[in-house]
Order: C-alpha cells, then structure tokens, then sequence
C-alpha cells in the first residue's frame, strides 16, 4: 500500500495514448488551464452559481455539497498518498479540490479527503473478478464483498491551510449504469496511522462528475474506447439527476500547460461542506438500483 510513482520513460506502453492524441481529442475544452501546484486558486465552487472576480481573485460562491450514496466499492483503506495511479493506464489527471466551511467559505485545513474512482476500462480495484460490465452481489446494506488486495486508485490527502487537497491520478472510465464520476469522503479529525488515516468522523460523502463535452470526447479516446459496457451519459445516469444534484458537483476541466511529459487534464471543484455534520449513509433514489 505505498506511493508508486509512474515511469515517465514509458509513457506510450503505460498509458496506451499519446500526448498528440490527447490533445487532439480535447483540443476543444481549454475551459481555463489549471497548473497544479502553482498557488493559483481553481476557478469553481461546489454549485452552479457563477464565479465572481474581485481585485484579480476569484471569489466561490460557496454552496452546500449534495450528500450521495457511497457505492458498493467503498473500502476503508484511507492510504495516506497524493499520487494514486499505481500505473493504471489513462488519461492523466490531476484533480484538485478545495474544501471550504458551506457556512461561511472559509478554507478548511486538516480534513482527510478520501477518493476512489474505477480504472479506464470501469473497474475498481479490489474488485477485479468483475469486469466486462459485471455487477457484483450487495449485501442488505449495498456494499460488495472485495475479491483481492489490489488499492489503485484509491488514496487520501489533507487539506492544506488554504483548505486544498490535490491528487495525481487517471481520468475514469465508465461501468455499466453510472456516467464517468468519482467519488469522495470528507473525514473530520482522526489521526495518521502506518500510512494512513483512521478515526474521524465523514463529514460528506460524494461524487464529482465531468462535463457531457469532456464525457463524450474521452469515449473516443485510448484506451477508454476499448470499453465494451454501453455508456451512460449523465443525462441518463440516476444519481447524476437526483434532485438536479449531479451539476453542483461538476468538475472545472483545464488542460496542464505545454511540457507536461505524458498527457494530462487537471480538473477542480471548490468543496462546501460542514464540518461538523455527521450524515448518515445516503441510500438509493427511490426505486432504483443502480450500480455505485
């Protein structure tokens, strides 16, 4: 369960695209370029309003994050690591989330940012034995039994003074019944423990979607184009459309500036959360039963 980094000299055999195919496939959604670990601030918040600018700052109009329901892939491993690749072949992503007081918008520092998303291909880590669209039995409270030890793509960061939390990953793919998305924990308090986080209280549990353009350009994109399983949109995804939730947790997409070594997406989101809530476990919209 430690950090891996990726091997930069095998960019074309590790990732199975090229920075010219990526470019090009996404050429068109230069939305604001987002440099990971410059200080600028990301330029979005939790919720459709508009950003506003004052004296060259971006000020988030911050907005309380929908809670939704974990899925049935959630493991507690809490691996304290910001890059979580282990070498899953994609798109890269850098994904950079501020989490701030929904109450007041000030930044919160020291709260446990926990993510998990599935590879390119739609599949979960410790999940393995079910691929090609496979959905594995839930137990009475929705949650899969693991079939193996692998932890890719799963990882926890704190939040800095400024409330941001950055991770190093892929851009996921899609599974059978769910538009690409990724999910997240806040945890409020806890300790470090061999690597990772334990104790705390979930302050939020939910998920982080991608824009319908950004969706569909990434389906005809190595080597999420070798996935079989039909694609949900988000137009046609449950969860997504829940009481018009999807759209308030959808990511900024921008593009990495020039002399990035493999080809890389950066997308962010202002997080608003309360701190000191403590939610109970968001179940399934009414009548459904959709994979998480």
């Amino acid at each position: 369960m430690t950090e891996r980094e990726p091997d930069d000299e095998h960019e074309a055999d590790q990732r199975g695209t090229t920075r010219r195919t990526a470019l090009a496939a996404f050429g068109g959604l230069g939305i604001g370029t987002l440099a990971a670990g410059t200080g600028r601030e990301p330029a979005n918040a939790t919720g459709s309003a508009e950003d506003t600018q004052s004296g060259g700052r971006f000020q988030p109009s911050c907005v309380l994050a929908p809670e939704q329901m974990e899925g049935p892939y959630y493991l507690d491993y809490r691996i304290l690591r910001r890059n979580i690749t282990e070498h899953k072949r994609g798109i890269d992503l850098l994904l950079n989330i501020v989490v701030v007081d929904a109450s007041n918008c000030e930044p919160l520092p020291g709260i446990a940012v926990d993510i998990w998303h599935c590879d390119a291909l739609g599949v979960y880590s410790s999940y393995t034995e079910y691929d090609d669209g496979e959905i594995p039995p839930l137990d009475e409270t929705g949650h899969a039994e693991p079939t193996d030890h692998t932890t890719w793509l799963r990882g926890v960061q704190l939040t800095d003074r400024r409330g941001f939390a950055n991770f190093r990953s892929i851009v996921p793919g899609w599974y059978r019944g769910r538009t690409t998305h990724i999910h997240i924990k806040t945890i409020t308090g806890g300790h470090r423990e061999d690597g990772s986080w334990r104790g705390g209280d979930t302050s939020h549990t939910g998920q982080l979607y991608f824009p319908r353009e950004f969706n569909e350009r990434l389906a005809r994109t190595e080597p999420y184009s070798h996935n079989t399983v039909p694609r949900t949109t988000n137009a046609e995804d449950l969860l997504y459309n829940s009481d018009d939730e999807g759209p308030m947790t959808r990511l900024r997409i921008g593009r990495v500036p020039v002399g990035s070594v493999r080809p890389t997406i950066s997308a962010s989101i202002v997080l608003g959360i309360h701190p000191e809530a403590t939610p109970p476990p968001e179940g399934l919209p009414p009548g459904t039963q959709p994979p998480g």
